[in-house]
């Protein structure tokens, strides 16, 4: 039994690897979908279920990533980007100059993981998301992003799985 739960935990252990943005960064460019996410940021129980529409990851002239999606606020689109510059850690990308993104590969390969450590208000936040090429997530990495979210001492009943906004093509109305 202690075997069998080693090899389990070495399993899970490396079941995610930082994603190497010289040689595969192009692996992320195009349409993906927010499958789950949990975080210790306070948003209102009546937006913690609100639909997400898919957001686009683009190459910039500049080298840098662009990260685009549109929210619908207060009845009106609203055009949201980041742009996301390369550290010397791999995998790891700042944005706003502050803000820590972490992205992670798991052997799924249309299946990432997105790690955000940033401060607000004093606080220390953290945000991490499971990104998918498609509408829903594979049961496999919804099992492997829970145990990433508890090895960075989140709790993992906290894991919200949203709807999905946009048309059938899962792409927003509102572009």
């Amino acid at each position: 039994m202690k075997i069998l739960f080693l090899m389990f935990f070495i399993s899970v252990i490396h079941a995610w690897k930082p994603i190497s943005l010289e040689k595969d960064m192009s692996k992320l460019f195009g349409v993906w979908y927010v499958n789950a996410w949990t975080g210790n940021v306070d948003i209102p129980e009546d937006k913690r279920h609100q639909k997400i529409p898919p957001f686009t990851v683009r190459l910039l002239s500049n080298g840098k990533l662009e990260a685009k999606l549109n929210l619908k606020k207060y009845g009106r689109c609203e055009e949201i980007k980041l742009t996301l510059e390369k550290t010397k850690e791999p995998g790891k990308m700042t944005t706003w100059g502050r803000q820590l993104v972490g992205l992670l590969s798991i052997y799924l390969e249309d299946q990432k993981i997105v790690y955000i450590e940033s401060r607000m208000n004093g606080k220390n936040v953290i945000m991490m998301l499971l990104a998918g090429r498609n509408k829903v997530a594979h049961p496999e990495a919804l099992k492997i992003f829970t145990e990433f979210v508890r090895s960075k001492g989140q709790d993992e009943t906290k894991i919200i799985i949203p709807g999905l906004e946009g048309n059938k093509d899962g792409f927003s109305n509102f572009s």
